[in-house]
């Protein structure tokens, strides 16, 4: 089961609407059987079936169980989802009440590989380093990293990288995809000249494909609990979309249906 952890230290970079839209393309457009989980305890992702509880944070306190999966209304897709209980796990392990055991999603990915439950996994991670995004990290073969174009994003991906080689030591196992760039702006010149800063400075890979604008479908699609992708199919951002998981699929070598 490939997995891949939508992950950036940054808020407000697109970092769930990247994790809902790759997997609603996986799974009703390439056929691909998905989970996605919701590893930040806003549990924005998790909107997309109208449930905010159970899920990783009951997973992270009593260990791996299928039962905690959820099925959402696109065929193909499930979700684990995740709510406040991740913020009382975090607590606990600050004062000494639960020992920070940073593997339990790893050997519950083992566990559906073992009975062949899906072909792939998208885990959208918070921007801090909590349990649970330790948690996507150990489990994840490749990380996606979403970036905005203003400059503390941007500058910031270098000091991104050096995180992510720290965490390698511990998880060698797990490597970069690429950045792709987000919110976008056809028009914008600082967008333009950061995407060249980009492709030309950035110590990792940076996708061809950039999510442009389209702000207002968006904040529309967050109010119905839809992804972009299926609320608004031909605004630009779910065309981006599709696009630039054609280009994931290509770089990882998994077949597009």
């Amino acid at each position: 089961m490939r997995t891949f952890a939508i992950y950036n230290r940054k808020g407000g970079v697109g970092k769930t609407t990247t994790a809902t839209n790759l997997a609603y393309i996986l799974a009703e457009a390439c056929k691909k059987r998905v989970l996605l989980i919701d590893a930040d305890s806003q549990g924005n992702t998790s909107s997309i079936s109208c449930q905010k509880s159970g899920g990783l944070a009951e997973l992270l306190r009593n260990g791996p169980s299928s039962d905690l999966i959820v099925k959402t209304d696109i065929p193909g897709l499930d979700l684990l989802p995740a709510g406040s209980g991740l913020y009382d796990i975090d607590l606990e392990c600050m004062i000494g009440k639960r020992r920070a055991d940073f593997w339990i999603l790893s050997r519950f990915r083992t566990l559906l590989e073992e009975d062949n439950e899906y072909d792939i996994a998208v885990i959208d991670c918070p921007p801090y380093p909590s349990l649970s995004c330790l948690n996507a990290i150990t489990a994840a073969d490749r990380l996606i990293v979403p970036t905005d174009s203003d400059a503390y994003s941007v500058t910031g991906i270098a000091d991104l990288v050096e995180q992510i080689d720290s965490i390698r030591k511990a998880v060698p196992t797990v490597s970069v995809s690429g950045v792709l760039i987000t919110r976008w702006g056809k028009t914008s010149a600082v967008d333009h000249d950061a995407r060249k800063y980009l492709r030309e400075d950035a110590p990792i890979h940076v996708f061809q494909t950039v999510i442009r604008r389209s702000d207002e479908k968006v904040k529309e699609s967050t109010w119905v609990g839809q992804p972009v992708q299926e609320w608004s199919p031909w605004c630009y951002t779910a065309r981006d979309y599709r696009e630039w998981v054609a280009e994931l699929l290509q770089r990882e070598g998994i077949q597009y249906e």
